[in-house]
Formats: C-alpha cells, structure tokens, sequence
C-alpha cells in the first residue's frame, strides 16, 4: 500500500521526502511537509488539485472528502473503483454468419430444467473440505435454483436450441423437469 502511494504521488509530481523539509510540487500550490500534505490557495480555489489517490484525497487539511471514513463509499471494492467489473459480452451479430452467439460460460456453469428455471452448483463445492462437516458437504452436493431475474438474462444468453427441452438418454435430472405440483405449469390434470 504504502509504494503504490508514494509511486501515484511521484505521478502526480509530487517530491516525497522523509525529512521535516517542505519541498515545492510540480502541481500549483501544494507541497509536502513532514509527510502530510499541505495546501496553499489563492482565496478562488476551494477544492485541492491533487487527489489522483485514495489516501491523497483523504489527507489534503483533514478536511471530509469522497473516500473518508466517515463516508459510506469507502465500503465499495477496488474493483468498483478502479472499473474491473466482470462482464460476459454477448455478441448479437456474429462476423462469419451474422447470428447471435451463446455465451459459453452459461453453458458450463448452468443447466436448463424444461419448466424454464435453471439450477446450478452451490460455490465452493470442491474447496478447503476437510475443513467443513459432513452435513456442510453434503449440502454442497445439491444444486440451487437461480431467480427469475438471472432466468431470464441467462435465457437471453443462449440460443434456442438451448432453451428448447432435451431428451437425453439417462438424464439424471429426468425427475425435475416436470413441475406437477405447481397449478400454472402441471400437464396432467389433478387427481
């Protein structure tokens, strides 16, 4: 933390210095002393010119400002921050055929129950399990459900053909893809 800091600093063009000697910014008005930083204004100016960090914008007069502690935006990540966020493009019109493409990944993590939800495997299933008991692993070994939200983004990901049923031979999901006890999708009428 502390390099990454001092590195975004000597970016910024400020003179880092250890001693108790205030050295001139290459920025207007603001140089450092002892450590700190210290801002002189010209009276117009209200908001200091450097804040090109997160501990930067913190420690300019103590005055409160976007990343303080104080502020409930200190609790988002750094990949929020710095603009990381994971994404799965779906590609609409492909180059060779012109067609929208299926999102792999959907295919790999997901499956798809005929009724139209689909299940997946609960989060780390395969990890750090000597460490869990028994009745933790074997909750593990289930599979949940997604909500209709992420139903209908994952059915947005994939083609027809996918959303279509399939009728595989053995297919160990064979009992789950009615849903008779259901009014709106039961087949065959109530007994």
């Amino acid at each position: 933390m502390f390099a990454r800091t001092i590195g975004s600093f000597l970016r910024a063009g400020i003179v880092a210095s250890t001693k108790c000697t205030v050295k001139p910014c290459l920025l207007k008005n603001i140089e450092i002393k002892s450590g700190s930083l210290v801002s002189q204004f010209n009276g117009s100016v209200n908001k200091p010119r450097c804040l090109s960090t997160l501990m930067s914008s913190s420690l300019v007069n103590g005055q409160p400002s976007l990343f303080n502690k104080t502020n409930s935006l200190t609790n988002l990540s750094v990949n929020s921050l710095a603009g990381n966020v994971p994404t799965r493009t779906l590609t609409k019109y492909s180059r060779t055929r012109g067609k929208r493409k299926v999102v792999q990944t959907v295919l790999k993590r997901f499956y798809r129950l005929n009724w139209g939800i689909w299940i997946r495997t609960k989060t780390g299933r395969h990890k750090r399990l000597w460490t869990k008991r028994s009745s933790c692993r074997r909750r593990l070994r289930m599979h949940v459900f997604t909500n209709s939200t992420q139903s209908w983004m994952l059915d947005k990901m994939v083609s027809p053909y996918w959303r279509a049923p399939k009728y595989w031979v053995d297919d160990p999901y064979n009992p789950y893809h009615e849903r008779e006890e259901y009014w709106v999708t039961r087949k065959a009428p109530q007994p």
